[in-house]
């Protein structure tokens, strides 16, 4: 009798965040995922399936930033209204955590 043997996934789950439909640009679920030396997001759409998305060429790089968080600034002047909501709003709107320091584009 041979017993299984339970296979690895090729990646280490590292979190989940919410992120765009590449194709239609709706909100969707996003697992962070861990694959070798690089981040990357793997999103699930309704209507448009899965899709990865490359975060970082340096994971390790990318999980030193994570220890640098803090509690956001306020911007010191909004600059548009919430309508629609993130990211759709995208600006200094009354939601808006933080002041920007570094714009991320996917």
């Amino acid at each position: 009798m041979t017993a299984l043997l339970r296979r690895s996934r090729p990646y280490i789950f590292w979190g989940q965040t919410t992120s765009l439909c590449e194709t239609c640009l709706a909100l969707v679920p996003a697992k962070i995922e861990i694959r070798g030396s690089e981040v990357w997001f793997e999103k699930r759409c309704r209507r448009h399936g899965t899709h990865a998305t490359l975060v970082s060429t340096d994971a390790a790089y990318w999980l030193r930033c994570k220890e640098y968080i803090k509690p956001g600034d306020r911007p010191l002047a909004l600059q548009s209204r919430t309508e629609y909501g993130c990211p759709y709003d995208c600006g200094l709107c009354p939601d808006h955590e933080q002041h920007s320091c570094l714009a991320l584009i996917e």
